[in-house]
């Protein structure tokens, strides 16, 4: 069965709102993105839950990101498996480009973050 067009443009809209979600963002807001059991496997080998990172997203602790090649496919019904290169922009808080996947299901109507992880590029690894 086809992926709905719909479906790939909600699954990115909820990625880029985590990706840079502004200085004013609306900690409840986001907290029903993330699943219960949420994971993240960081590009730094630490392993976050969903108060660690809406707690450093209240920081403002994450760094505005641009998503490239992103893609969505059905790993199962209601789920979806996210996949894009992230990337900062050069300054203050510069990071290398990262290899993004997320893990969304589909519970109550709503898709909701299950598991995300990022693996750091070596600079000037543009092939991927």
């Amino acid at each position: 069965m086809a992926l709905r067009r719909s479906t790939q443009h909600e699954i990115r809209a909820l990625e880029e709102r985590l990706a840079n979600p502004g200085r004013d963002a609306d900690r409840y807001e986001l907290s029903t993105i993330f699943a219960p059991e949420f994971r993240e496997f960081g590009s730094g080998g630490r392993v976050f839950d969903a108060a660690t990172v809406l707690e450093a997203i209240g920081r403002g602790g994450v760094a505005e990101l641009h998503l490239e090649g992103f893609r969505v496919e059905r790993v199962a019904t209601n789920v979806m498996l996210a996949t894009y290169i992230a990337r900062t922009a050069a300054g203050p808080g510069w990071r290398p480009p990262s290899l993004r996947s997320s893990l969304w299901c589909r519970r109550e109507s709503r898709w909701q973050i299950v598991f995300h992880q990022g693996t750091r590029l070596p600079v000037g690894d543009e092939a991927h």
